[in-house]
């Protein structure tokens, strides 16, 4: 191949995949407008002791509520460095940060399962995936996480937690039987939920405990930790 010509544009940078990202990047501007309709409830719920989750979800239905570029690539580049070629989600909204992770399991010739609760935001999803060019590398399993993944088989090499924060530590400890020795989990909204996701980082940060975790300043906080195993 002649010096002077660009590499064959593959992974972030195949065509479908950078023109769906770039737009739904865009669509998910439009959250802005949603969280301001929801505004009213949150306030209303907090002086009520409900949880923002549970005031803001008659409205999210129509938010994206995406990852960002920059932890989107992150995420890819960490899944396709370790080689990860079963890699799950749990919350994956209109998929964008589906299309990150399915993009580093065509990479590694493995596969991505995302898991969306809401009919209308999975079916939008998969859909995404297609357009993306994703569809042979990927799918997403509509409703209940704890069901959808029960009978997901192993070994798990990624696990990226992102939906509904109570319930982090039931959807990792379902999939902690099936976690390869060395698997990445990353979950997002450790600052933006800090009081509910303390559990959370408490389990995954236990010095006893079968994980190695670090907590990353981007976004609204991440947690980054490593399967060690079992331990007795």
């Amino acid at each position: 191949m002649p010096f002077d010509m660009p590499p064959p544009a593959n992974g972030l940078n195949a065509p479908q995949i950078s023109a769906m990202l770039a737009r739904l990047h865009q669509d998910a501007r439009q959250d802005r407008n949603v969280l301001l309709r929801a505004l009213p409830s949150i306030l209303t719920g907090y002086l009520k002791g409900r949880s923002t989750f549970v005031s803001a979800e008659p409205y999210l239905k129509d938010a994206y509520i995406p990852v960002s570029a920059e932890f989107g690539q992150l995420m890819y580049l960490a899944a396709l460095s370790a080689g990860a070629r079963n890699i799950v989600e749990f919350g994956s909204s209109f998929g964008i940060s589906a299309i990150y992770l399915a993009a580093a399991a065509r990479e590694t010739g493995g596969r991505f399962i995302g898991t969306e609760k809401d009919l209308h935001k999975a079916q939008v999803a998969l859909a995404n995936l297609a357009e993306a060019g994703l569809s042979r590398w990927s799918d997403i399993r509509e409703g209940d996480a704890m069901e959808s993944l029960a009978p997901l088989q192993g070994p798990v090499d990624f696990v990226f937690l992102d939906g509904w924060k109570d319930l982090y530590i039931p959807i990792l400890q379902l999939l902690e039987p099936k976690l390869a020795p060395g698997a990445i989990i990353l979950a997002d909204n450790i600052f933006s939920f800090r009081k509910t996701l303390k559990p959370f980082v408490d389990y995954v940060s236990d010095p006893a405990g079968n994980y190695e975790t670090t907590t990353l300043n981007i976004g609204s906080g991440v947690s980054w930790s490593v399967w060690r195993g079992k331990t007795g």
